[in-house]
């Protein structure tokens, strides 16, 4: 009998998946559900790159991989990411994992509830266009 395994769990996810610097900010934090009880974060780390091209890739990386966690049920996070700037040679950015209905309640606070005013929605790829 063949077993179909859901996307993802094949080793077939886009490349680089930054999952262990995720569970790392999670660690260092104090474990999943002991983060901030105010802001909902966990620890802060900084990313250093060679390039802006492979910043901008990390970064991507980032949030594809809190979205997997999350949507896989292995952790409700999202992730804070700060710009990128300069750092001599090296292109450095600092990101925090941030406890997922922390996350909602701000975007909630900040963006109101009109998805359209949101900086991203997360359901615009399963609603159909009207």
């Amino acid at each position: 009998m063949e077993v179909t395994l859901p996307r993802g769990t094949r080793g077939d996810r886009k490349q680089p998946v930054t999952d262990d610097w995720l569970w790392e900010s999670i660690k260092r934090g104090g474990g999943l559900g002991n983060h901030h009880p105010q802001t909902g974060r966990y620890a802060t780390l900084t990313m250093r790159c060679d390039s802006q091209e492979e910043a901008s890739e990390y970064r991507r990386s980032l949030f594809r991989c809190a979205y997997y966690l999350a949507r896989t049920g292995q952790a409700p996070v999202s992730v804070h990411i700060e710009p990128t700037k300069r750092a001599g040679s090296k292109w450095v950015f600092d990101f925090t994992v941030v406890d997922k209905s922390h996350a909602r309640r701000h975007i909630l606070e900040k963006h109101g509830t009109d998805r359209s005013k949101w900086p991203y929605d997360p359901l615009a790829r399963v609603r159909k266009p009207e």
